[in-house]
């Protein structure tokens, strides 16, 4: 009897502190600046060469950062399969010329330790800069059985560009028993400073995407549901201008998803199918010019292998593949899990996952040109 009046309290606790979390004074008016695009140099570039070698072990949900000298910092989960106990989050950093040595920064044991909260096992990584100039790394946690039904998020922040991280603190970002939210797209600044739009994904029962309000003090503020059906996983936001973006999703019916804000991401459309197929896997995407250029993975049919898209949109419903890079040396080996950004070279960088058939994976680091898609009969350079 005892046990269960502490498991009703424990709920109601977690309930009453969710709705404190999730209560906004005010939902942001307008996005932040968003990352400057590279232009053209009048040089076509494109380079592939791996960033991390795991092999046997499987590394996989890397997210990037670009740090304050330029060079770029990515964060990803590493272990012996996804959802292993060994799994840890590990780092390293690209200078312009090469990656430096990798090495593991969080694991159950400092998320145990800086949350005061079981973790049996550990996830996908998104790391950010929030508007004090702090690096917030979020990842999502479990206990020690159950799949990624089961996920909650913790943050740590690093004040020296990513080489210590403080005690990772637990995020409230659902009512009851905090769990099911994960986490996989770029972060947004809200305009004005001291809040970060965080795209997140409901994976428990019915799953759907939403955007988390999280202040400069880890606290979940707000949040909206992107779109009001149970469509789309892993959105990925991107800001048009102060007022409008669009959300492109990772779907399991075989196409993208996209829905529209036209209010910083108060309200959003109803998720619809675009024209680029979708094999149950994020996609990435920036503007050049007035296009639109997405980058996803999809089993190429003519080299029968998984190969890197590159795709480009007018209107983000109608696509059109512009080139298809396949990796691996078989169609076991899957290409997944793309991340863009664009460099202090004046470069676009892609970092994915590519999982091997017979075991293990690499991260993979694809530099190029704006000059190198309109080559690809892409947006041409102005």
């Amino acid at each position: 009897m005892r046990r269960h009046v502490l498991a009703v309290t424990a709920a109601v606790a977690t309930l009453l502190t969710g709705f404190v979390s999730v209560r906004s004074p005010e939902w942001p008016t307008a996005f932040g600046a968003p990352e400057p695009a590279a232009a053209c140099t009048g040089k076509s570039v494109f380079e592939v060469a791996p960033a991390h070698d795991a092999r046997p072990l499987f590394a996989h949900a890397v997210s990037a950062v670009m740090l304050r000298d330029g060079r770029l910092r990515a964060v990803w989960y590493q272990g012996a399969r996804e959802l292993s106990p060994d799994v840890r989050i590990w780092t390293a950093t690209f200078d312009g010329m090469r990656w430096s040595e990798a090495r593991p920064v969080i694991g159950p044991a400092e998320a145990t330790a800086g949350s005061g909260r079981f973790v049996g096992k550990v996830g996908n990584p998104l790391i950010f800069r929030n508007s004090r100039g702090e690096l917030v790394l979020l990842f999502a946690s479990l206990g020690k059985i159950g799949g990624w039904s089961g996920v909650s998020l913790k943050a740590t922040h690093s004040r020296d560009e990513g080489e210590t991280w403080s005690a990772p603190r637990q995020l409230t970002t659902a009512a009851i028993f905090n769990m099911a939210t994960n986490v996989r797209g770029p972060a947004v600044p809200a305009d004005g400073g001291g809040f970060t739009l965080v795209p997140t994904y409901h994976e428990f029962g019915k799953n759907f995407p939403e955007l988390v309000l999280l202040d400069d003090d880890d606290r979940v503020v707000g949040k909206r549901r992107i779109g009001i059906s149970h469509m789309g996983l892993q959105p990925f936001i991107l800001v048009t201008d102060r007022r409008h973006a669009l959300a492109f999703m990772r779907a399991r019916d075989g196409y993208t998803l996209l829905s529209r804000t036209a209010d910083a991401g108060d309200s959003w459309t109803a998720p619809v199918q675009t024209s680029e197929a979708n094999s149950d896997v994020p996609v990435v995407v920036t503007r050049i010019g007035q296009e639109l250029l997405m980058i996803t993975s999809r089993f190429d049919q003519a080299a029968s292998r998984w190969a890197l898209v590159f795709a480009v949109s007018r209107d983000g419903i109608t696509w059109r593949d512009l080139a298809l890079r396949p990796f691996g040396s078989g169609p076991q080996d899957v290409v997944k899990y793309p991340w863009l950004l664009a460099g202090a070279d004046g470069l676009y960088h892609v970092l994915f996952s590519v999982v091997y058939g017979r075991g293990g994976s690499q991260l993979m680091h694809a530099r190029f040109s704006r000059d190198w898609i309109a080559d690809q009969d892409g947006v041409p350079c102005q």
